[in-house]
């Protein structure tokens, strides 16, 4: 398949003071297909299913399923290579290398997914297989070489999940991990209602590779938003470890009138069980192909992609690398304090911002602010000095603003916080200082947000004890999550549900805005804002303000 066919999405990547943000830029491989039918031999006529990549300290292994002149995926082949960037791969001669067991077997049908981990001395394979019910569960199998492979006697290893389960149908692996001795699984499990197919990814864990333990609920599912590229098919995960952060690669889909399209997106977790889609997902998609099956190494320097693509009649297996890093988009592994301060309010107030930062780790961190002053373009944010902070320690920023960017009033926006620790923690204090004639105010406290506090397109959330009158007053800001402008809709309504309107935002690239008294001429009045997009690929986050007009104390409201 040409090159050209392929649409790649590429978001602006931006980089500060030696911390990258920016999401995954994939490259195509001029030499693609890297495998194409029949290359492996007459078993896979139709081409190539891919379905795993390993490393074993000398060689590169890939395994893919040979789809036979019936279409689908049948036994299981191999091939290696000495670097991932091969031109050309070598073919097990002994392909293929795994086959589907005999007649009556829970494996007789087909072979379909698969992961492989080597450990350092053998190869384990988990692999589903299709019976005459139609039911895909997992087998087990070993190899010294990764060519010879000796199925486990008690396959299958793992079953479908119970009747009304999510999984009640289809349990297929593609990708495993091997953590402290522990086996972690990703899965894609599904089951059929009615004529619909549902997928999801799943997730489970072994001491021994045999025995399993389901989580009973998938750790991502498919998009439930207008718009959305995968509202019916989330499956196929490659998940890596780069030693901080879980990455994980998927196959998503979308009904057409004639088939269903698939394209390939991207997720993060710290935990490898909390997962946050990529904002500009797909990552890789294809004018007149479907794209699926993704598995991902890094080879210490750039990261290796295999996907397989279906033009409606042949499967290919191609490549693809990227040199930027896995691909957390902007804001995505950052913590950020919406609201920041030095500067005047109204009815003569004065505010400015403190900025308490904590290592809850047990090793030091380094961390640097970015500052997205109000209503600029932030894409290129200016950053503060690295600080760093030993595990367990504190650190307080009195009027953050003047003591780490030297600004002076009025100075307003946001502060970002880039961290080599998911376990940074840090909290805002805002509050007007003294004055002629009273003592200044306890002021509204922020916790950092992070990307999974965002709104995205398709969701709606709402900030409550919204008020204007003679004692309160109530403001609206906003922090647009993407290096994209943002129009962001603000609906108000009273305490009744009654309709007061709407007021419209749009925010430049990482840009912040405020909408002052948003209740000002339906005072009095106590009601609520909701908050929605209207772009998709965009998130944004926004709170209130309730202030107090005679101390003009304020009070943070968190939407909801």
């Amino acid at each position: 398949m040409s090159a050209k066919r392929l649409v790649v999405l590429v978001a602006i990547v931006v980089c500060v003071a030696g911390l990258a943000m920016g999401q995954t830029e994939w490259v195509l491989d001029p030499n693609n297909p890297v495998i194409g039918p029949g290359d492996a031999g007459p078993w896979d006529v139709n081409g190539p299913w891919t379905r795993a990549a390993v490393f074993d300290g000398t060689m590169y292994h890939l395994y893919f399923t040979g789809s036979g002149e019936n279409g689908l995926p049948n036994d299981m082949g191999h091939a290696t290579s000495p670097s991932p960037d091969a031109e050309e791969w070598t073919m097990d001669p002994a392909n293929p290398v795994l086959t589907r067991g005999g007649t009556g077997e829970w494996d007789e049908l087909r072979l379909d997914g698969a992961a492989v981990v080597h450990d350092g001395s053998i190869f384990h394979m988990w692999y589903s297989g299709w019976g005459d019910d139609e039911f895909e569960r997992v087998g087990y199998a070993t190899s010294p070489d990764g060519s010879v492979w000796t199925k486990h006697a008690a396959n299958p290893v793992m079953d479908v999940g119970e009747p009304g389960s999510w999984d009640e149908d289809i349990i297929r692996p593609t990708s495993v991990l091997l953590e402290n001795g522990v086996f972690r699984m990703w899965y894609a499990g599904g089951d059929w209602a009615g004529n619909e197919f549902r997928t999801s990814v799943g997730y489970a864990k072994s001491s021994d590779g045999v025995s399993w333990t389901k989580n009973p609920d998938p750790v991502l599912g498919p998009s439930e938003y207008p718009g959305a590229w995968d509202p019916i098919e989330v499956g196929h995960p490659y998940v890596v470890f780069d030693g901080s952060i879980y990455h994980m690669w998927y196959t998503g889909g979308i009904e057409t009138t004639s088939s269903i399209d698939l394209s390939i997106g991207y997720a993060w977790s710290g935990d490898g069980f909390a997962w946050t889609k990529h904002r500009y997902n797909p990552v890789l998609s294809s004018t007149d192909s479907v794209l699926y099956h993704s598995p991902v190494l890094h080879d210490g320097t750039k990261w290796h992609m295999w996907y397989s693509s279906w033009d409606g009649a042949t499967d290919e297996m191609n490549h693809a690398t990227s040199t930027d890093g896995p691909g957390v988009p902007a804001l995505d592994n950052w913590r950020i304090i919406p609201a920041a301060a030095v500067a005047s309010g109204a009815e003569g107030a004065f505010y400015q911002t403190d900025v308490d930062v904590s290592n809850a780790d047990d090793q030091t961190a380094e961390y640097e602010f970015m500052w997205f002053p109000r209503g600029e373009d932030n894409s290129e944010p200016t950053a503060s000095e690295p600080f760093t902070l030993g595990g367990g320690k504190s650190a307080r920023y009195a009027n953050v603003l003047a003591e780490v960017f030297d600004l002076g009033p009025d100075s307003l926006g946001a502060l970002g916080i880039k961290a080599t620790s998911p376990d940074l923690l840090a909290m805002s204090r805002t509050y007007n200082l003294p004055a002629e004639g009273n003592g200044g105010t306890f002021g509204q406290a922020m916790e950092a947000i992070t990307s999974s506090d965002f709104i995205g397109y398709g969701e709606s959330r709402r900030i409550l004890f919204g008020s204007e009158g003679a004692e309160m007053r109530t403001n609206i800001g906003c922090q647009n999550g993407t290096d994209r402008s943002t129009v962001v809709y603000l609906d108000l309504f009273d305490d009744e549900g009654v309709s007061l309107g709407r007021e419209m935002l749009i925010l430049k690239p990482l840009g912040n805005e405020q909408v002052n008294r948003i209740f000002d001429g339906h005072n009095p009045v106590n009601g609520y804002v909701d908050v929605s997009l209207v772009q998709p690929g965009r998130s944004v986050y926004c709170y209130g303000s309730v202030l107090d007009n005679v101390t003009s104390d304020p009070t943070t409201i968190p939407p909801q």
